[in-house]
């Protein structure tokens, strides 16, 4: 059943229109889109946004992890749109700036409410999932970062590491929104002490929890990962040992803020 939904995922094509700002949002969605819903305000809707190179700048496809399949698999009510930046030209605070675009377009044009949306992202879509909530939308429904970074495979130069080092003390000072963010041993574009002591620094944001895998967990999630950890995310085993306790009650939290919601409104 899995593997048939899988293989019929991404039925939906959409490019949208460019927004004011002059970023592209381009990407599908696997399966319904969010105009297929009868009430966009009670849809819950994720934005997948992949890693970066400039060498694969032109080819990127809009895929859906495996995690993410099981979320549109489990909630009827969820819609996810994999976005993708198909330029060559990118600073790493730019993913951050198309992430945004794309949530201006479902805002606007389709009605989603901000707290309903959660970002997604691996590796430079991580970074900038976490970079559009942390400076433009606090109020976000969450965030998964997967491996985020966007600074270059180790080793890092002197300046590099403290741009990094500084970029993601910014992100723990300014963190409103829950979420997760992933890190993992024998990753090649960081260290897992890049991330030390950022929950203490993120005092405002209890609800955004980092989960550190060891090495020995990275092989148990994804075998193939031995030699770098970076793309663990894609295996299979990765999604079930992490969809049910870690990204579901983030849904399960957005869904319950839309029901409190409307029945406010009565």
């Amino acid at each position: 059943m899995r593997a048939s939904l899988a293989r019929t995922a991404l039925l939906a094509a959409l490019t949208l229109a460019a927004t004011s700002c002059g970023f592209p949002v381009e990407g599908r969605f696997a399966g319904p889109a969010v105009a297929d819903r009868a009430d966009p305000t009670r849809t819950i809707v994720l934005i997948y946004n992949h890693g970066f190179s400039r060498e694969r700048a032109g080819t990127y496809e809009a895929l859906v992890p495996p995690i993410l399949q099981l979320a549109v698999e489990a909630n009827p009510d969820v819609v996810l749109f994999s976005q993708v930046r198909n330029t060559s030209r990118l600073g790493r605070t730019q993913h951050g700036d198309y992430i945004e675009a794309a949530v201006e377009q479902f805002r606007r044009r389709d009605g989603v409410p901000l707290e309903n949306i959660i970002l997604v992202g691996q590796s430079c879509g991580g970074w900038g999932s976490l970079q559009a909530a942390a400076f433009t939308y606090p109020e976000v429904g969450g965030v998964v970062a997967f491996a985020p970074a966007c600074h270059g495979q180790l080793p890092h130069s002197t300046e590099v590491a403290m741009a990094r080092t500084a970029g993601i003390a910014q992100l723990a000072g300014r963190a409103r929104f829950p979420g997760i963010i992933f890190v993992y041993e024998n990753d090649s574009y960081y260290q897992l002490a890049d991330w030390d002591g950022f929950e203490a620094r993120a005092s405002r944001a209890p609800e955004l929890r980092i989960e550190r895998l060891a090495r020995g967990r990275v092989l148990e999630v994804c075998p193939r990962c031995s030699r770098d950890s970076h793309g663990a995310m894609w295996d299979p085993r990765f999604g079930e040992a992490f969809y049910a306790s870690h990204l579901q009650p983030l849904i399960d939290r957005v869904r319950a803020r839309i029901r409190a919601r409307v029945a406010l409104v009565g």
